[in-house]
């Protein structure tokens, strides 16, 4: 069987159990390891080995994208986790060599390995959102990064919203996240639904997007998209476009951390490939700073699960960077409160 047969035979197993969203994840990890394979002229899963399988492992960490110098250890778990979950479903079916996936190596984690690799700290955040207000008001670009970074959401369900679901209430504005299916799905489907309160200051911004600059179209099934091109819906490559178009350090005017000279850095020439700088950031790391703030600053958990579709136990397990004695005074600061309150036992 070739390799990318096995993987869209291995997708399609799979779709009963989980969602589309998930589906389209796993496909689009999967494709590097058919990447590799052509790279090695791989052209039948019979002839992988326990050498091929680590080669493939040091691959993915060392040399299968410029972006960074190396794969962070936790996102490189996490692949050799879903490797391993691919081979071993090519064991029941006869595809590979019986047990090969046991040679998979699975990177162990230390106490806060693969979290602040992959967070947009909020003083960076404040840095790029100020920087917004000031040069580039209202504009789509502008409120991608504000519903992002106010609501913890995931691209998906930025990209879910209709124009209806923004509820611009002068004293309790919200955004209403729905799962409507086809292109326009929560990863959770209805159970992430929600009503997300926002802040006055960002419906404010969103107000005059609406007035301003967006776009009165319709999508492919009639509906009036709040995020919006020219062309229709705003597309989720787009959103990541601008996440790592505005994460640049010298897109708001900073030094370049990396010793490069602006004019002759690819990655600063053009929004296109602004993604090759190995500063800019995913939408993924403002959630992921998002739900990690919340969680320093004693946010309950079941309503930060419920506010970001994430439930209480990812939260637990890759939301949780605080230190022993961050924990402590949190503790402290909580029961202060209630005490000041008239509570407690004594």
């Amino acid at each position: 069987m070739a390799p990318g047969a096995g993987v869209e035979r291995y997708l399609q197993s799979i779709r009963t159990e989980v969602t589309e969203n998930t589906v389209q994840e796993y496909a689009r990890k999967l494709e590097l390891f058919i990447k590799f394979a052509e790279e090695n002229q791989i052209e039948n899963l019979n002839s992988l080995d326990g050498r091929l399988v680590d080669s493939y492992r040091i691959w993915r960490r060392e040399d299968s994208t410029d972006k960074v110098d190396s794969l962070g250890k936790k996102t490189l778990r996490d692949d050799m986790y879903l490797f391993r979950a691919f081979l071993s479903y090519m064991e029941s079916i006869e595809a590979v060599k019986s047990d090969l996936s046991d040679s998979v190596r699975i990177p162990q984690l230390n106490p806060g390995d693969g979290v602040r690799d992959v967070e947009l700290p909020r003083d960076r955040v404040e840095e790029i959102i100020s920087y917004l207000n000031k040069y580039e008001y209202a504009t789509t670009e502008h409120v991608v990064w504000l519903i992002h970074c106010s609501t913890g959401r995931r691209p998906g369900a930025l990209h879910s919203l209709d124009l209806e679901d923004f509820c611009a209430d002068d004293k309790e504005p919200y955004l209403h996240f729905k799962h409507r299916g086809g292109t326009t799905r929560l990863k959770n489907e209805e159970q992430g639904e929600a009503l997300v309160n926002i802040p006055e200051s960002i419906s404010e911004v969103l107000k005059d997007y609406v007035e301003e600059n967006w776009d009165d179209v319709t999508d492919d099934d009639g509906r009036s998209p709040f995020l919006t091109s020219t062309h229709g819906r705003l597309s989720k490559p787009t959103m990541r476009k601008y996440f790592y178009k505005w994460s640049r350090p010298c897109a708001i005017g900073h030094e370049c951390p990396h010793g490069r000279e602006v004019a002759d850095c690819e990655a600063a020439a053009s929004a296109e490939v602004a993604s090759k700088c190995p500063s800019s950031q995913s939408p993924y790391s403002a959630r992921h700073g998002y739900l990690s703030q919340m969680r320093r600053e004693g946010l309950p958990i079941a309503i930060l699960s419920e506010r970001c579709d994430v439930s209480e136990e990812m939260l637990k397990k890759h939301y949780d960077e605080r230190t022993e004695d961050e924990k402590r005074e949190l503790r402290r600061k909580l029961l202060a409160e209630v005490e000041n309150q008239g509570g407690g036992f004594l």
